[in-house]
């Protein structure tokens, strides 16, 4: 869930916050509406730094609403701890959190058993590398962490699994929280876990899949079906303004380029291409322009008005700025991110334009 988050990437933090909160208003409406017998938490219910009272009474008002039992499997952001949120002695009798670093079992059903396995501030390891599920029937395994197979690109394993270690250790169903973009990962044929994503999306670039899933158990046979919940998007699109020759031409393709988004949508907008000779790019008239009618517009201009390939074959100190800078923009150094401007200002500088970002 993430609640209390502040959403730093775009403008509309606390439009986005709030639909979190909403968010988990319709997953416990959905809850009741399935008839749904138990609902699992995998950890990040909320952020631990900003969480207060006024979320505590939040989250006690939705579990009661539900009714039905709740676990709480707690995760990095939101580790259990004598300070935690959810370590008061006043929670709703339905709700159990799972405190320790070590999985515990509760009997659900004849046949069924939940194990939990929770984070505390300390760095848990591998959750499930001496684990042993032994109860027979069905037994899921809430926990919060990192199926190692498909972690994203640039995110730190937190708490790292594998598929083929829930099955050796005799689960039957990973439930499990961290990535954002839900999905059912399974072993031959069987579902084996089960990111349901976060309710609403947290950051740009993660998967489409944000809502719950719905497990049902039926003797031994266990089926999972993704529910979606979210009712915003974060996006990512890009605009190619290569020939734009004015104004006129630049606000047609924006418009274009954004056809279809609402307020609902946040959106990292980048302007690509080169422009005609003596064309411009205003940022902040783009974003005043065509921002009002989203959630929220950032936009990078990333236009030139150079052809840079031709430039690069001059035999010139220009060239050679040219080609070393292109060498910079490809390298995928992060200490080279500001190459692409620096071009930019390069070659305006070398014109004997004003330079300014």
């Amino acid at each position: 869930m993430h609640l209390e988050t502040t959403f730093p990437e775009a403008r509309g933090g606390a439009a986005r916050r709030i639909a979190l909160a909403d968010a988990f208003v319709r997953i416990v409406d959905l809850a009741l509406e399935r008839g749904v017998d138990v609902l699992t938490i995998g950890g990040d219910l909320y952020e631990s730094e900003r969480a207060g009272p006024a979320t505590y009474r939040f989250l006690a008002e939705q579990f009661a609403r539900f009714g039905k039992p709740v676990f709480v499997a707690p995760g990095n952001h939101d580790p259990h701890a004598p300070n935690s949120l959810l370590a008061r002695g006043d929670l709703p009798r339905n709700v159990r959190v799972f405190d320790e670093a070590a999985w515990r079992a509760i009997p659900l059903a004849e046949g069924v058993t939940l194990w939990g396995f929770g984070h505390t501030p300390a760095e848990p390891g591998r959750p499930f590398a001496n684990a042993r599920f032994e109860r027979g029937g069905v037994q899921l395994a809430l926990v919060h962490g990192s199926d190692e197979q498909r972690c994203p690109p640039n995110k730190r394993a937190t708490a790292p699994f594998n598929a083929a270690e829930i099955v050796a250790a005799g689960a039957t169903l990973g439930l499990t929280g961290h990535y954002h973009g839900g999905y059912i990962a399974k072993h031959e044929r069987r579902p084996v876990l089960v990111y349901p994503g976060s309710p609403e999306p947290i950051k740009f670039g993660e998967g489409a899949a944000h809502g719950a899933a719905l497990v049902s158990i039926d003797g031994s046979s266990v089926e999972v079906e993704l529910l979606p919940i979210a009712r915003t998007r974060a996006l990512d699109r890009t605009c190619d303004l290569t020939g734009a020759e004015h104004e006129r031409v630049i606000f047609a393709r924006v418009e274009s380029a954004l056809a279809g988004l609402g307020d609902a949508d946040y959106v990292r907008f980048r302007l690509e291409g080169t422009l005609a000779e003596g064309s411009r790019v205003e940022r902040d008239v783009v974003e005043a322009r065509f921002g009002g009618g989203l959630g929220s517009l950032e936009v990078t201009d990333a236009t030139h008005v150079y052809d840079y390939d031709r430039l690069a074959r001059e035999p010139t100190v220009r060239g050679q700025v040219v080609r070393d800078l292109l060498l910079a923009m490809s390298s995928g150094d992060p200490a080279d991110a500001f190459a692409e401007d620096a071009l930019r200002f390069a070659l305006a500088a070398f014109d004997g334009a004003e330079v300014a970002p």
